[in-house]
């Protein structure tokens, strides 16, 4: 019985533990088929995800196709522009390659003028034209043309035929470039233009006689403008210039100061052409120290010229100074042909301030000359806003009156002239001149020295 009590004892625990394995194995079962229908779920939200991903792939590469094929449309289109543009570029290249050497530029000056012999006026005395044509780097052309509408169509006008023809060619060289000898650099100008081997060049600028009008000075010593051979050299701070060309001839076509006034001098003028029989040689030497604390620019120089005059300009010459001559004798053959002139040159440039001067004495066949002057200046538009500014120059011209026949002859008379300038920057381009000129003479007890002051106003519109 106990053995049977074991034995049932034992059935009864084989069976419950056979039955507890058996309701774990379906709580296990259930648990796994929940997680299989989690991943089910979650595979399906992949799928459809994955599905999404790809319409929009496929969205994707189509618009990337289209793109692609816009691209293509705009590419050959900005190709065919460019080639259309580049087509143009190249008309203009091939336009550039044969005129970009050319420089065209000029002006136009106007001028109101009024005079104590003469009444008041207006006229355009100038258009020019000027044209550089460069050949190759060191080769170049140059020439300007010169129109005045009306200076010589009124005989009563104060410019009444004061610059000749009405249209010519005011210059026209050639000029070639590293003609050099060793260190020494060199430059030939061929042609005419204006002399730069004698004096200070009295061309319109800070660098020459600055006021617009010729001084008395320049008008007795330096036209400036010459026809002939020019050769220019430097060496360091050193500048040599050499010129030989046709001689200034000597005329009494203007007088002194306001033009009606009468009284004669001695002036120089251009000669285009000669029969070779007057030629003439000048040359200068300057010297230009080194920039420091009290000048922007020094220059010194010393200038000689020698010329052999025409048998018309001894005459215009003894006409002018009333020369002693024996009866029936001319003064073509009674006097000498010699010219020499020799004088020494100064300029300054120091901040705002400038100052020039230059000496000149000559001997023009029988007649002996001291020529000077000096000019400072006040350049405000450098230091300041206004764009103005002012210059003062006083010039004489003293000839030896020992062999004057007739001291009456006011050719003869030592002369002096102040000139006041101020110069209105108006533009780069445009510029206004308020010049006067105070003219002076030492005429002789019982002569008449009747006043000669005369003054303008100029516009210049460069273009």
């Amino acid at each position: 019985m106990k053995n049977l009590k074991c034995i049932v004892v034992i059935g009864c625990f084989l069976g419950m533990t056979l039955a507890g394995a058996g309701i774990a194995d379906a709580a296990g079962q259930a648990a796994v088929e929940k997680q299989l229908q989690v991943m089910r779920e979650q595979m399906e939200m992949m799928l459809e995800k994955m599905a999404a991903m790809e319409k929009e792939l496929q969205t994707t590469q189509q618009s990337a196709k289209q793109s692609a094929i816009q691209a293509q449309q705009a590419s050959q289109e900005v190709q065919q522009q460019l080639s259309e543009v580049s087509g143009r570029f190249k008309t203009l290249d091939d336009l550039a390659a044969k005129f970009g050497h050319i420089k065209l530029g000029g002006y136009v000056r106007s001028r109101w003028w009024s005079g104590d012999h003469q009444q008041n006026s207006f006229d355009v005395t100038e258009i020019a034209l000027q044209m550089r044509f460069d050949v190759s780097e060191n080769i170049s052309g140059e020439f300007h043309l010169w129109f005045h509408p009306s200076g010589n169509n009124f005989t009563s006008s104060e410019y009444a035929n004061w610059t000749g023809p009405t249209t010519f060619m005011e210059s026209g060289f050639a000029e070639i470039r590293n003609l050099n000898i060793g260190p020494i650099s060199g430059k030939l100008i061929a042609g005419k233009t204006r002399n730069q081997a004698f004096g200070i060049v009295p061309v319109g600028n800070y660098g020459g006689r600055v006021t617009s009008d010729y001084s008395l000075f320049h008008q007795s010593v330096n036209i400036s403008r010459i026809t002939g051979l020019q050769y220019l050299t430097s060496y360091k701070n050193f500048k040599w210039n050499f010129a030989v060309f046709n001689g200034w001839g000597y005329s009494d076509g203007k007088k002194y100061g306001a033009r009606n006034a009468g009284i004669r001098y001695m002036m120089v003028s251009q000669e285009n052409t000669d029969d070779n029989s007057n030629k003439a040689f000048s040359t200068r030497l300057a010297y230009t120290f080194q920039r420091n604390d009290y000048f922007d620019k020094l220059e010194v120089g010393a200038s000689y010229l020698t010329e052999q005059l025409s048998g018309r300009d001894r005459d215009n010459i003894y006409d002018i100074m009333g020369r002693a001559l024996q009866p029936g004798a001319k003064p073509s053959s009674a006097y000498s042909k010699d010219d020499e002139k020799f004088g020494f040159d100064f300029a300054l440039d120091s901040g705002p301030y400038i100052l020039k001067a230059e000496f000149m004495h000559g001997d023009t066949s029988d007649v002996e000359a001291d020529y000077w002057y000096v000019m400072p200046g006040y350049l405000l538009s450098k230091v300041s806003n206004i764009p103005v500014d002012f210059f003062v120059r006083y010039s004489e011209a003293n000839y030896d009156e020992s062999r004057v026949s007739n001291i009456a002859g006011s050719g003869a008379w030592d002369k002096s002239q102040w000139t006041a300038l101020a110069k209105w920057h108006l533009h780069p381009r445009a510029k206004i001149y308020f010049e006067y000129y105070w003219n002076d003479v030492d005429a002789p007890t019982g002569a008449s020295a009747p006043s000669n002051d005369y003054a303008f106003v100029e516009l210049i519109l460069m273009y």
